[in-house]
Protein backbone atom coordinates (compact mmCIF):
# COMPACT_ATOMS: atom_id res chain seq x y z
CA UNK A 1 0.00 0.00 0.00
CA UNK A 2 2.47 2.48 0.81
CA UNK A 3 4.44 1.43 -2.53
CA UNK A 4 1.58 2.57 -4.24
CA UNK A 5 0.66 5.52 -2.41
CA UNK A 6 4.45 6.60 -2.92
CA UNK A 7 3.89 6.12 -6.90
CA UNK A 8 0.94 8.43 -6.76
CA UNK A 9 2.63 10.99 -5.22
CA UNK A 10 5.39 11.05 -7.80
CA UNK A 11 3.12 10.93 -10.59
CA UNK A 12 1.19 13.91 -9.41
CA UNK A 13 4.59 15.57 -8.32
CA UNK A 14 5.62 14.94 -11.99
CA UNK A 15 2.10 15.58 -13.20
CA UNK A 16 2.44 19.24 -11.88
CA UNK A 17 5.98 19.85 -12.93
CA UNK A 18 5.30 19.13 -16.34
CA UNK A 19 2.71 21.48 -16.03
CA UNK A 20 4.94 24.09 -14.96
CA UNK A 21 7.01 23.60 -17.65
CA UNK A 22 4.38 24.68 -19.81
CA UNK A 23 3.07 27.55 -18.16
CA UNK A 24 6.58 28.61 -18.28
CA UNK A 25 7.35 27.94 -21.86
CA UNK A 26 10.06 25.38 -21.08
CA UNK A 27 8.12 23.38 -23.37
CA UNK A 28 5.94 24.77 -26.20
CA UNK A 29 3.53 23.56 -28.28
CA UNK A 30 4.07 21.16 -31.28
CA UNK A 31 7.67 20.19 -29.16
CA UNK A 32 7.88 16.30 -29.06
CA UNK A 33 8.50 15.13 -25.18
CA UNK A 34 11.37 12.53 -24.49
CA UNK A 35 10.04 10.60 -20.88
CA UNK A 36 13.57 9.40 -20.73
CA UNK A 37 14.78 12.59 -20.69
CA UNK A 38 11.90 13.81 -18.95
CA UNK A 39 12.34 11.42 -16.06
CA UNK A 40 16.63 12.41 -15.85
CA UNK A 41 15.15 15.59 -15.65
CA UNK A 42 12.55 15.47 -12.44
CA UNK A 43 15.23 13.10 -11.04
CA UNK A 44 12.15 10.51 -10.87
CA UNK A 45 11.92 7.16 -12.74
CA UNK A 46 10.07 6.76 -15.77
CA UNK A 47 6.70 5.16 -14.21
CA UNK A 48 6.14 8.25 -12.93
CA UNK A 49 6.17 10.33 -15.48
CA UNK A 50 4.80 7.97 -18.13
CA UNK A 51 1.71 7.92 -16.10
CA UNK A 52 1.91 11.92 -15.75
CA UNK A 53 2.14 12.20 -19.50
CA UNK A 54 -0.93 9.68 -19.75
CA UNK A 55 -3.11 11.86 -17.75
CA UNK A 56 -2.17 15.22 -19.35
CA UNK A 57 -2.88 13.84 -22.74
CA UNK A 58 -6.57 12.43 -21.18
CA UNK A 59 -7.10 16.22 -20.44
CA UNK A 60 -6.05 17.51 -23.69
CA UNK A 61 -2.54 18.95 -22.90
CA UNK A 62 -0.05 16.76 -24.55
CA UNK A 63 -1.06 14.64 -27.89
CA UNK A 64 -0.05 11.03 -28.48
CA UNK A 65 0.89 9.43 -31.46
CA UNK A 66 1.47 5.52 -31.53
CA UNK A 67 5.56 4.74 -32.19
CA UNK A 68 6.04 8.29 -31.99
CA UNK A 69 4.85 9.60 -28.69
CA UNK A 70 3.90 12.52 -26.70
CA UNK A 71 3.78 16.25 -28.41
CA UNK A 72 2.72 19.58 -26.11
CA UNK A 73 -1.06 19.96 -27.89
CA UNK A 74 -1.28 22.52 -30.38
CA UNK A 75 -4.76 24.53 -29.92
CA UNK A 76 -6.62 25.05 -33.29
CA UNK A 77 -8.35 28.38 -33.40
CA UNK A 78 -11.81 26.34 -33.71
CA UNK A 79 -10.91 24.93 -30.00
CA UNK A 80 -10.08 28.25 -28.53
CA UNK A 81 -13.28 29.56 -29.91
CA UNK A 82 -15.01 26.80 -28.31
CA UNK A 83 -12.92 27.75 -25.19
CA UNK A 84 -13.56 31.15 -25.30
CA UNK A 85 -17.37 29.98 -25.37
CA UNK A 86 -17.13 27.76 -22.32
CA UNK A 87 -15.46 30.21 -20.40
CA UNK A 88 -18.24 32.82 -21.25
CA UNK A 89 -20.93 30.67 -20.41
CA UNK A 90 -19.87 29.48 -17.17
CA UNK A 91 -19.60 33.20 -16.23
CA UNK A 92 -22.55 35.03 -17.52
CA UNK A 93 -24.19 31.74 -16.61
CA UNK A 94 -23.34 32.00 -12.36
CA UNK A 95 -23.03 35.63 -12.37
CA UNK A 96 -26.69 35.74 -11.03
CA UNK A 97 -26.75 33.44 -8.42
CA UNK A 98 -23.19 34.89 -7.45
CA UNK A 99 -24.63 38.39 -6.77
CA UNK A 100 -27.59 36.26 -4.44
CA UNK A 101 -25.13 34.71 -2.72
CA UNK A 102 -22.82 37.16 -1.81
CA UNK A 103 -21.69 38.41 1.29
CA UNK A 104 -19.25 41.12 2.12
CA UNK A 105 -17.09 38.50 2.78
CA UNK A 106 -16.87 37.33 -0.73
CA UNK A 107 -17.06 40.75 -2.02
CA UNK A 108 -13.95 41.96 -0.50
CA UNK A 109 -12.09 38.36 -1.49
CA UNK A 110 -13.40 39.31 -5.46
CA UNK A 111 -11.93 43.17 -4.21
CA UNK A 112 -8.40 42.13 -2.97
CA UNK A 113 -8.05 39.50 -6.49
CA UNK A 114 -8.69 42.87 -8.82
CA UNK A 115 -6.22 44.70 -6.66
CA UNK A 116 -3.62 41.65 -7.14
CA UNK A 117 -3.67 42.43 -10.85
CA UNK A 118 -3.29 45.92 -10.52
CA UNK A 119 -0.35 45.04 -8.31
CA UNK A 120 1.19 42.92 -10.89
CA UNK A 121 1.18 45.29 -13.56
CA UNK A 122 4.62 47.28 -13.80
CA UNK A 123 5.96 48.23 -16.63
CA UNK A 124 6.16 44.88 -18.00
CA UNK A 125 3.54 41.81 -18.86
CA UNK A 126 4.72 38.89 -17.36
CA UNK A 127 2.94 35.32 -17.40
CA UNK A 128 1.62 35.83 -13.60
CA UNK A 129 -0.78 38.20 -14.74
CA UNK A 130 -2.33 35.84 -16.38
CA UNK A 131 -3.07 34.01 -13.50
CA UNK A 132 -4.16 36.47 -11.27
CA UNK A 133 -6.77 37.17 -13.66
CA UNK A 134 -8.34 33.48 -13.89
CA UNK A 135 -8.53 34.08 -10.42
CA UNK A 136 -10.10 37.07 -10.09
CA UNK A 137 -12.71 35.75 -12.12
CA UNK A 138 -12.36 32.84 -10.37
CA UNK A 139 -13.56 34.24 -7.44
CA UNK A 140 -16.76 35.41 -9.21
CA UNK A 141 -17.78 31.67 -9.79
CA UNK A 142 -16.44 30.79 -5.79
CA UNK A 143 -19.55 32.52 -4.74
CA UNK A 144 -21.80 30.37 -5.77
CA UNK A 145 -19.92 27.23 -3.49
CA UNK A 146 -19.49 24.98 -6.14
CA UNK A 147 -15.93 23.72 -6.31
CA UNK A 148 -16.44 21.98 -9.48
CA UNK A 149 -17.41 24.27 -11.41
CA UNK A 150 -14.67 26.55 -9.87
CA UNK A 151 -11.94 24.10 -11.36
CA UNK A 152 -13.87 23.56 -14.52
CA UNK A 153 -13.32 27.31 -15.19
CA UNK A 154 -9.83 27.46 -14.01
CA UNK A 155 -8.85 24.03 -15.90
CA UNK A 156 -10.50 26.13 -19.34
CA UNK A 157 -8.31 29.03 -18.08
CA UNK A 158 -5.51 27.09 -18.42
CA UNK A 159 -5.71 25.64 -21.63
CA UNK A 160 -6.01 28.92 -23.43
CA UNK A 161 -3.13 30.09 -21.02
CA UNK A 162 -0.52 27.22 -22.10
CA UNK A 163 -1.30 28.13 -26.20
CA UNK A 164 0.54 31.84 -26.09
CA UNK A 165 3.01 33.96 -24.96
CA UNK A 166 1.28 36.53 -22.44
CA UNK A 167 4.62 38.56 -22.90
CA UNK A 168 3.09 39.59 -26.76
CA UNK A 169 0.22 41.46 -24.79
CA UNK A 170 0.45 44.85 -25.01
CA UNK A 171 0.80 47.25 -22.06
CA UNK A 172 -2.34 49.23 -23.11
CA UNK A 173 -4.19 46.06 -23.21
CA UNK A 174 -3.03 45.51 -19.52
CA UNK A 175 -4.58 48.75 -18.61
CA UNK A 176 -8.04 48.22 -20.52
CA UNK A 177 -8.41 45.12 -18.67
CA UNK A 178 -7.62 46.98 -15.31
CA UNK A 179 -10.52 49.33 -16.56
CA UNK A 180 -12.65 46.29 -17.62
CA UNK A 181 -12.22 44.61 -14.13
CA UNK A 182 -12.71 47.72 -12.29
CA UNK A 183 -16.23 48.17 -14.31
CA UNK A 184 -16.98 44.62 -13.40
CA UNK A 185 -16.32 44.98 -9.33
CA UNK A 186 -18.84 47.96 -9.52
CA UNK A 187 -21.71 46.13 -10.88
CA UNK A 188 -21.35 43.25 -9.23
CA UNK A 189 -20.65 45.47 -5.64
CA UNK A 190 -23.63 47.34 -6.42
CA UNK A 191 -25.50 43.83 -7.42
CA UNK A 192 -26.75 44.61 -10.86
CA UNK A 193 -26.96 41.11 -12.83
CA UNK A 194 -27.75 42.90 -15.98
CA UNK A 195 -24.63 45.49 -16.18
CA UNK A 196 -22.21 42.77 -14.44
CA UNK A 197 -23.39 40.22 -18.07
CA UNK A 198 -22.96 42.77 -20.40
CA UNK A 199 -19.58 43.85 -19.02
CA UNK A 200 -18.21 40.13 -19.10
CA UNK A 201 -19.60 39.72 -22.58
CA UNK A 202 -17.63 43.10 -23.76
CA UNK A 203 -14.50 41.41 -21.34
CA UNK A 204 -14.71 38.47 -23.31
CA UNK A 205 -14.71 39.99 -26.84
CA UNK A 206 -11.62 42.32 -26.15
CA UNK A 207 -9.72 39.26 -24.93
CA UNK A 208 -10.06 37.44 -27.54
CA UNK A 209 -9.56 39.98 -30.20
CA UNK A 210 -6.49 40.65 -28.92
CA UNK A 211 -5.10 37.09 -28.17
CA UNK A 212 -6.25 35.56 -30.84
CA UNK A 213 -4.02 38.37 -33.48
CA UNK A 214 -1.15 37.06 -31.03
CA UNK A 215 -2.03 33.04 -30.96
CA UNK A 216 -3.08 33.17 -34.48
CA UNK A 217 -0.88 34.82 -36.64
CA UNK A 218 -0.53 34.26 -40.51
CA UNK A 219 2.37 32.33 -41.31
CA UNK A 220 3.24 31.72 -45.21
CA UNK A 221 -0.16 32.90 -45.83
CA UNK A 222 -1.91 30.30 -43.78
CA UNK A 223 -3.88 31.20 -40.13
CA UNK A 224 -1.67 29.08 -37.68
Amino acid sequence: MNLLKGQKNLTLAAYDSIKDMMFNYDIVPGQRLVFVDLAKQLGVSRTPVNNALSILAKEGYLDFVPNQGYSVHKLTKDEAESLYEIREIIEVGTIGKAIRQMTDEKLKIFENKKQMVVKSITDRVHRKIFILDTEFHASIIEMIENPYLTEKYREVCQKIFLRHRIEDLRMERMNEIVNEHEQLYKAISIKDVDWAKELIKTHHGNAKKNLFAIIFQKENGKTV
